[in-house]
């Protein structure tokens, strides 16, 4: 298998401390490029993680032929246009959550996504805990029974922190009930299978 080159748009946060990590030590992905918010946290993040290409705005990544998906770390309210531009751009997305702020922004990336024909998916990471993946199969393997009821609880601290955009629900969403707790959601979701009501 041939190595995914990887392009990051919004590379602080969760970017920087997990993902591109993750990405650099991957054996099917190259990080060929990035784009921050400022001018030096792009310049801090390519120079960190020896980055051969950095641009200081989504579109001139977008428009970058040797990346073929991207990454998208940023606030949820830019979301929508970024995943859509890339989308347009025939990229392949790795969005991280949430999808949107509500369902109307993200129908409008669902649709992107399709009429282009690109790949897509959110960024939940707890199914791919070996906790989790061991759960499922037990329940696969119907040695739980019949799963009838789920029940989910994520613990951190969530303190208000003056200029979290998480926190803003204009920029964020809906604080941590969007931010964190889609987590519980998806995870539900994947050990229960698709929401009837």
């Amino acid at each position: 298998m041939e190595k995914v080159r990887w392009g990051v748009i919004g590379a602080g946060g969760i970017a920087d401390r997990r993902t591109i990590p993750g990405m650099q030590k991957a054996r099917f992905a190259e990080l060929v490029a990035v784009m921050s918010r400022t001018r030096e946290s792009t310049d801090r993040v390519a120079e960190k993680y020896k980055v051969p290409k950095r641009y200081y705005s989504e579109e001139d990544l977008l428009a970058d032929p040797e990346v073929e998906a991207v990454y998208i770390a940023t606030p949820v309210y830019l979301h929508r246009p970024q995943a859509v531009a890339a989308a347009r751009a025939g990229k392949h997305i790795l969005l991280e959550k949430p999808l949107a702020r509500n369902a109307s922004e993200a129908e409008k990336i669902v649709q992107a996504v399709r009429d282009v024909g690109v790949k897509a998916i959110e960024g939940y990471m707890m199914k791919f805990h070996p906790l989790h993946k061991r759960a499922r199969e037990l329940i696969e393997e119907g040695r739980l029974g019949r799963p009838v009821l789920g029940r989910a609880q994520l613990s951190c601290w969530y303190p208000d922190i003056p200029g979290a955009w998480r926190q803003d629900p204009e920029q964020g969403g809906g604080g941590s009930l969007i931010d964190m707790a889609t987590h519980c959601y998806d995870l539900l979701r994947w050990f229960l299978g698709k929401i009837v009501r």
